[in-house]
């Protein structure tokens, strides 16, 4: 570089922070060919490094700038996080790792700044580096909470999964002797328990105060899937998914060996929702109704295992499986609904392609429970993952679906709607998960996640000349989208008061009129769990795996015992028979014995 544009380019960029930086950088090379006299036709600061306004341009400038960009980035987190109660827990969350990456980005390009001027070029991008290889080394990806909060299980130390219970010929299986022990007092035949509202009104046991008041019959491995137990007798009958094969097994209550298993070649799998079956069996006199998540429906003899009949829904509907899951992607999770010799379960089908029956009527289809003979198909909404109920509104036995933009009343005999409510929703997004649940005469409640609250809703006849017709109107009682926001789980009544578990906290809302009564403190979140309410007492199973008993009571939260259970993530709904509990998640199941019940 020749001496004149040397000192054109200086006087020029005189004010340049840019170019003052670059030539600090380079004096020792530029000054080697300028003449003796050449500083004296520079800016002092650029002639002498070490003169004030250079230093104040130092490295260490850096590590302020890392400094504040993380207090900021935890700032914003915080204040993201102060609206998740009254938002939702999971858009916080998205929200925050937005904002948090941003930030860790920011953090690291700073901190490599300085670095690189301390001669350590190489240790912010090495550090990453070391970081994005040995986390998927040293943990594995255990699917994501609740929340969309990614979950991490390390491979190499921690608790090793549980051994699923096999097969045991029949010989070698001792029989157990009918005692309180290997019998339950009361059965729990399905979903949600006897009348699939949650709601058992007779308490069995004893609540506990120390857990050495709760006896383990049983604790093993179980294949994975988010289904719940039905239990009769001796008898605990589930679903799970046991590598590539879908499985129905039914357990000794007493002591957990398996009496049967049914096993399908198939499998469901979601990075979202996890792997295998989520619905619940139905137990009907001696045979078990149960459907899997790829669409298998099975009638099974409950003492031996024999299968009586099977319809596959996908085959029915003209789908395929890939195909069906574009619409339905966190698997088919409805339980079987027995009604007046009917198998009742949400049918699907595609838009405007699919089989003549789906055209028929895809919303719903009802089998003979005895033949498994088609008996009729209604609706043309497209399922969600609720379970049908069956209620008596405005004067009629019907059932009642969760579709996945509306709610629907069906007449049993021959699927006929006798009305709709709106109640928007998209199975491959914002989806329903939440069955109605009564709510009084002739109403019911309704609830959903992402935000979307609950609603009361009246169903009463329009006229006594559309009554005859059997049609019916639905008039909202009240609608919120703060209170009841059950994104998995369901709300249970007592008297006057619904109780659930909203965007992952115990709520205790006022039916009449929506006013919420409590909640549980942020501190002590349950998660995206589930609830059974005993009577006087809500039995809680917390996502992270604790089982909690909660006071039913419209006064105040009250926590009356804590008692040790699952280890993992549990979406699945515990099951009360009389004083057994069965709890259970993707890889492990319990059977505790609670205390006996004093009676006076």
């Amino acid at each position: 570089m020749g001496d004149p544009l040397f000192r054109r380019l200086a006087m020029m960029n005189n004010h340049s922070a840019l170019f003052r930086f670059v030539l600090s950088e380079d004096t020792a090379d530029v000054t080697n060919d300028m003449p003796q006299n050449a500083d004296a036709t520079l800016p002092p600061d650029v002639a002498d490094p070490d003169t004030p306004s250079h230093r104040g341009k130092s490295p260490t400038r850096h590590l302020w700038r890392a400094g504040w960009g993380a207090t900021v980035t935890l700032v914003l987190i915080g204040m993201v996080q102060s609206y998740a109660p009254s938002t939702d827990h999971q858009m916080a969350n998205f929200a925050s790792f937005a904002v948090g990456l941003f930030g860790i980005l920011f953090v690291a390009y700073q901190l490599h700044r300085y670095l690189s001027a301390q001669r350590l070029p190489l240790l912010v991008p090495l550090v990453t580096l070391a970081v994005l290889l040995g986390q998927p080394v040293l943990y594995r990806f255990d699917g994501f909470s609740g929340e969309m909060l990614p979950q991490f299980q390390p491979r190499f130390w921690g608790a090793a999964r549980l051994d699923r219970a096999a097969m045991e010929n029949e010989s070698d299986l001792a029989l157990l002797a009918p005692s309180d022990i290997t019998q339950c007092l009361e059965p729990s035949l399905g979903f949600l328990g006897n009348d699939r509202t949650g709601v058992i009104s007779e308490r069995q046991f004893a609540i506990p105060t120390a857990v050495d008041q709760v006896e383990t019959l049983w604790d093993q491995g179980v294949g994975e899937g988010w289904s719940a137990f039905a239990v009769s007798g001796d008898r605990a009958v589930t679903l799970e998914q046991r590598d590539a094969k879908e499985c129905v097994t039914c357990y000794r209550l007493g002591d957990g060996k398996l009496n049967w298993i049914v096993e399908k070649e198939t499998r469901h799998e979601n990075p979202l929702g996890g792997v295998g079956p989520r619905s619940t069996p139905q137990i009907e006199a001696d045979r078990v109704y149960a459907s899997g998540a790829t669409g298998m429906l099975w009638c099974i003899d409950l003492m031996t295992g024999k299968t009586i009949w099977t319809v596959d829904l996908l085959d029915l509907a003209g789908w395929d499986q890939p195909t069906s899951e574009q619409a339905i992607p966190w698997g088919r999770s409805a339980s079987p609904l027995l009604v007046e010799g009917l198998c009742i379960v949400p049918f699907g089908g595609p838009a405007d392609a699919g089989s003549e029956l789906a055209k028929a009527g895809r919303t719903l289809i009802a089998l003979d429970a005895e033949t498994g003979d088609i008996r009729w198909t209604t609706g043309e909404d497209q399922i969600s993952y609720a379970s049908p109920v069956l209620m008596t509104l405005a004067g009629e036995k019907q059932v009642v679906s969760v579709n996945e933009s509306n709610v629907g009343g069906y007449r049993i005999s021959d699927g006929t709607r006798l009305w709709s409510f709106d109640w928007p929703g998209n199975s491959n997004a914002d989806a329903t998960c939440t069955s109605a649940m009564p709510a009084g005469p002739n109403r019911f409640v309704v609830g959903k996640g992402y935000s979307g609250g609950s609603a009361i809703v009246e169903i009463t006849a329009q006229s006594d000349e559309q009554q005859s017709d059997g049609q019916r109107s639905a008039d909202v009682i009240w609608a919120s989208n703060r209170v009841l926001k059950t994104k998995f789980t369901h709300a249970c009544l007592d008297g006057e008061t619904l109780y659930a578990l909203s965007d992952g906290s115990l709520q205790a809302v006022r039916s009449e009129d929506g006013k919420r009564l409590w909640q549980q403190p942020r501190s002590d979140r349950a998660g995206q769990g589930q609830i059974l309410l005993a009577s006087d007492t809500i039995v809680m199973q917390t996502e992270p795996g604790e089982v909690v008993f909660v006071e039913a009571a419209p006064t105040q939260y009250n926590v009356l015992f804590r008692l040790p259970a699952l280890s993992a993530k549990t979406w699945n709904l515990p099951t009360l028979a009389g004083r057994h509990l069965l709890v259970r998640n993707d890889r492990e199941v319990i059977c505790f014995l609670l205390p006996p019940l004093e009676r006076s």
